[in-house]
């Protein structure tokens, strides 16, 4: 049960993915975290729950990746998507830093899977999930109450 008197430092809105890494990175830094998520705990992290991998810039192929995936490439990718819609600075700054997010990651207890071969040729730019987004999501929510991150459920 989360004592909503009392103070906390840092106030995460949802349970996705971008949320407990948010909440996790300020329980790591000392801050006390209170994470609301809207849904009920088995259906929590909203559309997280349906993913089953992320897109990261790296510079080589490493243990799941099958070649590198580069910051321009990944820069120029984006704007195809977006049809340049998206703010530069911004974007840049992120595809940067994605760089960090697949060691990072398996530090909060997610797993990777070996890269998908076939017609998408994913395996260069896409990692993947052990066991697609509700596992991503169960192992960094562990991570999150094990840090003391307190975590209401049905929030409004």
């Amino acid at each position: 049960m989360v004592d909503l008197t009392r103070r906390f430092d840092v106030l995460v809105i949802g349970g996705g993915n971008a949320a407990l890494c948010a909440a996790i990175s300020a329980r790591r830094a000392g801050a006390s975290v209170l994470v609301l998520e809207g849904a009920p705990k088995f259906y929590r992290g909203g559309n997280t729950r349906h993913t089953r991998n992320m897109r990261c810039a790296h510079d080589a192929a490493t243990e799941i990746l099958t070649g590198p995936y580069t910051e321009e490439e990944f820069w120029k990718d984006l704007l195809l998507v977006t049809g340049g819609q998206t703010n530069e600075e911004l974007a840049r700054f992120m595809i940067h830093e994605s760089k960090d997010i697949l060691n990072w990651i398996v530090e909060q207890g997610v797993r990777w899977q070996p890269s998908l071969g076939g017609t998408l040729s994913l395996g260069r730019t896409n990692s993947f999930f052990l066991g697609g987004g509700r596992a991503m999501l169960n192992a960094l929510y562990r991570t999150a109450e094990e840090l003391g991150v307190d975590i209401l459920y049905d929030a409004r």
